[in-house]
């Protein structure tokens, strides 16, 4: 993970915050030559007996650096670029959306994954990396990881468990019992085939493999969910159901743990959640599922599996506000699960989110593909006071956030762990609520996340941080770096305390403390054809509610978009331009303190930056 030890940001200026930007360990060859990467490492429970994923970090200086090549035991493999066009689903997108930059406006990205495919079981392979320039050279090796593919697994296949897999029959009986018969280090095997299930129970030890034909249909029937299976947070009032697949205890105010739980193949995950439109054709050409765009008002008609829980929940005598925002189905929940790998499947139509992760530790998204666009509340995959995240190669089209962190609400969220360490990069982005989240849960803190590599086109938001005046916490010590974004439909980036969620349940002791934002730092980012803010951010200096800390390096912009800025203090923005307003202010600026600009495009006026940046422990550079 890049963020195990958050460490200053070496900076010309004095500015008082820490942020996690010595990411990359210094090679020592001559500063002529290129730089090898850095930390090469297989993620939690990212290989079998066929296969191993690396990842590794950049070097600091990486713009003339076009490809990494991979050796196993000296022999070369192959090269990133190539490897992804194979194995990651956001690889082509990411190529259409460059193709399409006729004008080269935007950031180019690195890819820094490669799968070894083809490989011996039970066989220790060393692996190493070279930095490949633009001119065809290359670095040194980077310093090697050795590791050993698994024992061929001992395979339960559901169907000898009496599992139909013709979409009909209710097959969930079957799949759980060869669960439950699993030996330690098995997989479970889900042939080709339409396996209709309710709730299933993961344990340790185990894979579930959905294999390419394959199909996990969550029952339309409410009942085959059942209502103990967990709770939010520990103080949280209300006992949801289980999801479609589920790591819990069965008594969901018990405390359970698991460990190494892989869930994978290149199947599908079909929550059954709602109704769809036609299909649209997205940016490849290729169809996508459009669900219908529901709320607690219009679920009875939207609905399948949805609308059967939130009538289910309202004849037990919930109100329908509740009923909707609480009591309907996630595909996946894990909770107290240490090591955990997601990779290759594809997900769709959930009742409610797509996978959540609470109180999780090591938990690895790759290569999956997520298609939940416009079900309401769908997100691609939540973490909620986890430590250690990795998040590459995935592909999201989603009807809420694609990428979100949460850790706790108001003030009993001080007793829980933060959300903390994460890694997300060369995702591809299209349509959700925003591409990387911190929120509106943030009572405990969100912290140390790095989000680099990564394009979108499409999302309402880039970065996206959402709080209020009663959560508590915030987030800190976040990178969002060297990433594309065009067309979004609200804000580019956001950092608020005014976040309204109609679902949401107000079950908890609010804070006397608000949330806020601070030490967060955006870099080497295009942002093209913004439709609302290209920068808003929403404290509330007359309560004494400030964001700070924020730092934009070098980030451009193109399209009408403005920065809206109200309650933010001691902050920097330093090479920002705004290519399509000609002489004209594109700032908006009330309620602020020490605000630095430098070098920013257009230049800002005097008064502007007289009135903005009165901080007196904060010098202005020279414009």
């Amino acid at each position: 993970m890049p963020y195990r030890n958050v460490v200053p940001t070496p900076r010309k200026q004095p500015l008082a915050w820490s942020l996690a930007a010595t990411l990359t360990l210094v090679c020592s060859v001559p500063s002529w030559a290129l730089e090898a990467p850095a930390k090469l490492q297989v993620p939690t429970l990212a290989y079998d007996d066929q296969q191993i994923i690396l990842v590794w970090e950049k070097t600091a200086d990486h713009a003339d650096i076009s490809d990494y090549r991979v050796y196993a035991n000296g022999v070369l493999l192959g090269g990133s670029n190539a490897n992804n066009d194979r194995v990651s689903p956001a690889k082509p997108y990411i190529d259409r959306f460059y193709e399409q930059d006729v004008a080269g406006f935007h950031h180019r990205i690195g890819i820094h994954s490669y799968t070894a495919q083809g490989l011996k079981p039970d066989t220790a392979y060393r692996f190493t990396v070279r930095s490949v320039g633009t001119d065809g050279k290359e670095s040194a090796d980077s310093p090697p990881v050795v590791q050993r593919t698994s024992k061929v697994a001992a395979v339960f296949d559901v169907r000898k468990y009496g599992a139909k897999g013709d979409g009909k029959s209710l097959d969930t009986l079957a799949i759980q019992n060869a669960i439950d018969a699993c030996t330690p280090g098995c997989k479970v095997l889900l042939p080709r085939g339409t396996y209709k299930s309710g709730a299933l129970y993961l344990k340790s030890n185990i894979t579930l493999e959905i294999a390419e034909g394959a199909t996990l249909l969550g029952s339309e029937r409410a009942e085959d969910y059942p209502l103990a299976g967990y709770i939010q947070y520990p103080y949280s009032s209300t006992v949801r159901p289980a999801s479609l697949i589920n790591a819990l205890p069965r008594d969901p105010r018990q405390h359970q743990s698991f460990e190494n739980i892989r869930i994978v193949g290149k199947g599908t995950i079909d929550g059954n959640g709602w109704k769809r439109r036609a299909d649209v054709v997205d940016e490849r050409g290729q169809p996508l599922p459009f669900y219908l765009p529901s709320d607690n008002t219009r679920y009875q008609q939207d609905g399948i599996l949805a609308k059967a829980q939130v009538e289910q929940a309202v004849a037990r005598g919930m109100n329908v506000k509740d009923a909707y925002g609480q009591m309907r189905s996630s595909l996946i929940t894990l909770r107290n699960v240490k090591n955990v790998f997601y990779g290759g499947f594809t997900v769709v139509n959930p009742a409610f989110h797509g996978i959540m992760n609470l109180e999780t530790e090591n938990v690895v998204l790759a290569n999956t593909t997520h298609k939940t666009y416009d079900a309401n509340n769908g997100d691609g995959i939540e973490f909620a006071n986890s430590k250690g995240a990795m998040v590459f190669n995935n592909f999201f089209d989603t009807g809420d956030d694609c990428v979100n962190f949460a850790a706790g609400t108001g003030a009993d969220a001080v007793q829980q762990k933060p959300q903390e360490d994460a890694w997300i990069f060369n995702n591809y982005f299209r349509k959700g609520h925003g591409m990387v989240v911190a929120g509106s849960h943030t009572g405990a803190w969100i912290q140390n996340i790095l989000a680099e590599d990564n394009v979108s086109d499409g999302t309402d938001a880039g970065l996206r941080m959402k709080s209020t005046n009663f959560m508590g916490g915030g987030a800190r010590n976040v990178i969002f770096r060297d990433s594309a974004i065009r067309n979004t439909l609200k804000q580019a980036f956001i950092f608020t305390l005014d976040y309204n969620d109609p679902n949401a349940k107000l079950d908890y002791q609010r804070s006397t403390i608000p949330g806020q934002f601070r030490d967060i730092r955006v870099a080497d980012v295009s942002v093209e054809n913004a439709q609302g803010k290209a920068i808003e951010v929403k404290g509330d200096s007359q309560h004494n509610a400030w964001h700070q800390g924020l730092v934009f390096e070098r980030v451009r912009f193109s399209g009408p978009a403005k920065a809206q800025i109200d309650g933010l203090k001691d902050s920097l923005f330093d090479h920002v331009s705004f290519s399509e307003h000609g002489a004209a202010n594109p700032w908006q600026i009330t309620g602020s303190v020490g605000l630095t600009f430098t070098e920013c495009s257009p230049h800002l006026r005097r008064t502007l930056i007289k009135v903005s940046a009165i901080y007196r422990g904060l010098p202005s550079r020279s414009k």
